[in-house]
């Protein structure tokens, strides 16, 4: 049976009434296999640290977590406008200014009780040093837009993601692509849903994923991050 990875990314306190309106979500379609893509300090201005009852939060749901950056805050470049308005965190950053990041949200988390093997850039933006830091650094694996790479083995493979884009110009065009893509990608083995929190603020966003998951969830395996990379 094919697979599919269900993430819901920008798991921030800044985000708490989304993150509570995802929860409900999640039990109406009675799904209980998730990866939490977590954001340690968004903006460095929401830490974790500071909002305890937040991490409660995380900590009762219990769902497999990702470090989805540190701060997803990056420059803004014309060059990714198409698929980021400044949060591309990890682009362009030396070899220690990515170091830098990626241990400070690992040793957040640890602090929380939180451990990840597995990482996801911001806007799904690498730079030449990120999966030499992240190996380093004891991740297992880290994941793309169209791929996810095992760092242990030094292999890729294709998993493409379907996502919703939250900018006020593109939404349209990306619920459209959406359908598109949905069908392009029925026969690949391992899919990603990423569903962002900002998606929980548009009806319509909600009322789409509800019917691609209606439909997934007849023809593809619910898994893990750590499920599919034990397989590999």
């Amino acid at each position: 049976m094919k697979r599919v990875i269900l993430e819901l990314h920008d798991i921030s306190p800044w985000y708490k009434k989304e993150f509570l309106q995802a929860l409900n979500f999640l039990e109406e379609l009675n799904l209980k296999k998730i990866s939490l893509l977590v954001i340690p300090n968004l903006w460095n201005n929401y830490s974790l640290l500071e909002y305890q009852c937040f991490v409660n939060l995380l900590r009762d749901f219990g769902g497999e977590i990702i470090l989805h950056g540190f701060t997803h805050l990056g420059k803004r470049k014309l060059v990714q406008m198409l698929w980021t308005d400044g949060e591309g965190e990890f682009e362009g950053l030396s070899l220690e200014e990515t170091h830098k990041k990626v241990k400070k949200g690992k040793i957040l988390l640890e602090n929380l009780g939180f451990s990840s093997k597995y990482f996801v850039p911001p806007a799904w933006i690498s730079n030449p040093y990120l999966e030499e830091v992240l190996w380093s650094l004891g991740f297992r694996g880290v994941a793309y837009r169209c791929k996810l790479k095992d760092l242990k083995e030094k292999k890729a493979f294709f998993s493409p993601v379907l996502t919703f884009s939250n900018r006020r110009w593109l939404s349209p065009l990306s619920i459209k692509l959406n359908s598109i893509l949905k069908t392009l990608y029925h026969y690949k083995d391992c899919l990603r849903l990423a569903i962002h929190m900002a998606d929980f603020r548009d009806f319509k966003k909600i009322s789409l994923w509800k019917e691609i998951i209606f439909e997934i969830k007849n023809c593809r395996r619910f898994i893990s991050y750590e499920e599919l990379f034990s397989q590999s």
